[in-house]
């Protein structure tokens, strides 16, 4: 989770009743003007961030009356004092008693968005120094065709003039596997309907060149009808990463896989062997010795109880770290059998299990990575959260697997 609020462009953010940060992603944290989310967690408030006190009033009446703030348009102040256009989604955070305790939600800058809006409802001289210097491409269309667009965007798809590109059809420069998703969006947009504003997307050039965009788009009225304004950046060397960081992450997870296999093998062959020959020759001596050597006999047998503990602990061991899917055993049963281990091994902690839509078998890839997720999961609960039910719940709807792991613990 955090990963992926690491990854949003958004300030996403958590606060106690009187707006003091609670918890604030880095992106947001460097919105807003700091160097670290240090700087504002337990320090800051983020009612000191609006650049109108009438709105910060507005929004935290709202909220007290509605318990929600969707799509709320205003302006902030940077720590430097610099103000920008944000919207707010914002929702309360409410006791058993039902009284607010701070508030969770996040901020987008639409500063390109409010900037691209100025721009076309002033005169061209006035816009075009504005829209001319961004360094994201900006066009809009009216019924799918080009009607006004930027050099920045002529020079992305391929174009040496923004004039080339007025009346072509927008779509035609998307790729074929994302056209029809963009044309929908795009369609709706025009006409006002609720769409995502933002998204990845592949666009083609004049000379059939893929690039990989981020595109952020909103509805507008130009020359008296509605139409979409679309702005989108290139962010090929960041998809380029993105991959990069997968393959390294994939292969980091194969060769620890390997590494807890070689291990699990050693503790099975090797450990395995000698605390049976240990098992054994112990059996013997105590087979062997006389009955009047009582402590001998007796100490002979705490050791063999000893190598017994030590045989179940290698046994635990070599399955936690070689679970039965590299054996080729398929995931639910896996994790079935996993979860009642955990059951018998606490038995102070209720577990309801339930896995939903799984007809066919994933890659085994997939499923260790599940199943490692699970694991450490009941792991953690069962050593720090000091619970007494936990809920595991998987679902499988293609292309995606949603895994939740609850509990009614602390922390």
């Amino acid at each position: 989770m955090r990963h992926l609020l690491e990854k949003s462009p958004a300030l996403v953010y958590l606060t106690d009743d009187q707006g003091v940060f609670l918890d604030i992603n880095s992106p947001g944290a460097a919105m807003l003007g700091g160097e670290s989310r240090e700087d504002f967690i337990g320090k800051a408030s983020i009612d000191s961030f609006f650049a109108s006190a009438k709105d910060c009033k507005r929004l935290r009446k709202c909220l007290a009356e509605q318990g929600f703030v969707q799509d709320y348009e205003t302006r902030f102040r940077r720590m430097d004092k610099t103000a920008f256009d944000v919207r707010i989604t914002q929702f309360a955070r409410r006791d058993a008693g039902n009284a607010i305790v701070g508030c969770e939600g996040f901020v987008l800058d639409i500063t390109d968005r409010k900037l691209a809006e100025l721009a076309l409802n002033q005169s061209e001289e006035k816009y075009r120094t504005v829209v001319e210097s961004s360094l994201s491409a900006i066009l809009v269309h009216q019924d799918g065709r080009v009607q006004f667009t930027n050099q920045r965007c002529a020079e992305m798809l391929g174009y040496k003039s923004s004039e080339e590109l007025i009346g072509v059809e927008f779509w035609r420069h998307i790729h074929p596997a994302d056209r029809a998703v963009i044309k929908e969006r795009g369609t709706k947009r025009e006409k006002g309907q609720f769409t995502p504003e933002q998204y990845t997307f592949r666009y083609i050039d004049k000379n059939g060149k893929t690039t990989w965009a981020e595109i952020r788009a909103t509805h507008a009225m130009y020359m008296g009808k509605p139409a979409a304004v679309v702005n989108f950046i290139d962010i090929t060397k960041s998809k380029k990463a993105e991959e990069e960081i997968r393959q390294l992450s994939r292969r980091l997870v194969k060769i620890r896989e390997e590494e807890r296999k070689i291990l699990a093998a050693n503790l099975h062959d090797e450990m395995g062997q000698i605390l049976t020959a240990m098992r054994f020759n112990l059996d013997y001596l105590l087979k062997t010795l006389p009955s009047k050597y009582a402590e001998q006999r007796r100490r002979s047998e705490a050791l063999v109880h000893s190598v017994e503990r030590l045989v179940g602990i290698a046994r635990d061991n070599t399955s936690y770290l070689r679970p039965e899917l590299h054996n080729q055993i398929v995931l639910l049963p896996a994790l079935m059998r996993r979860v009642e281990e955990f059951r018998m091994n606490q038995p102070g902690i209720h577990v309801d299990f339930s896995a939903l839509g799984f007809k066919k078998q994933l890659s085994p890839e997939v499923e260790l990575a599940i199943y490692r997720i699970v694991q450490e999961g009941l792991t953690n609960i069962a050593k720090h959260a000091r619970a007494t039910a936990v809920d595991v719940i998987l679902t499988y709807s293609h292309p995606q697997v949603m895994l939740t792991i609850r509990d009614n613990g602390a922390g």
